[in-house]
């Protein structure tokens, strides 16, 4: 199958490529740590590959839908409040600790779908939080804190 639908898949699969990439890079400036301590340079690298990983599958095998399709009307308020999660955990990680800066961005990358409402939004936020803070400090040793500058 050629056409529209291809490139949109293309320029997809690089965007998100090119993301992973980008996390990829900026990660290999901060610490790793050891297989005991994980540092703060293991998730955004883990995260870059996989991202890198997805592109490539978009690009190159998301060939489903029939050219005569519509696309689906693009979702800026979804991509922007992703991308605000995404910047709020960055932004946050550091000075306010694990909890603020993963419930921020769980809680407005969930806010991208616009069905969802406000209850729903917030428990999301809330479990998704504990899961993190007790996958990532309890059980694996993360270097942040729950709360507070590290």
């Amino acid at each position: 199958m050629t056409g529209r639908r291809d490139k949109i898949d293309l320029i997809c699969g690089a965007a998100v490529g090119a993301l992973g990439l980008f996390a990829l890079v900026t990660s290999l400036g901060w610490d790793f740590g050891s297989m005991r301590r994980i540092g703060p340079g293991v998730f955004p690298a883990l995260t870059g590959l996989v991202l890198i990983g997805l592109g490539l599958a978009i690009a190159v095998f998301e060939r489903s839908a029939p050219d005569d399709d519509a696309p689906a009307p693009v979702n800026l308020r979804g991509f922007a409040l992703v991308v605000a999660g995404l910047v709020a955990f960055t932004v946050l990680i550091k000075p306010a600790g694990m909890v603020p800066a993963v419930w921020a961005a769980v809680f407005l990358s969930a806010r991208a779908d616009p069905s969802a409402r406000l209850r729903d939004t917030v428990i999301v936020a809330v479990v998704m939080t504990a899961i993190a803070l007790g996958l990532f400090i309890h059980l694996l040793g993360f270097q942040a804190r729950a709360f507070g500058a590290y």
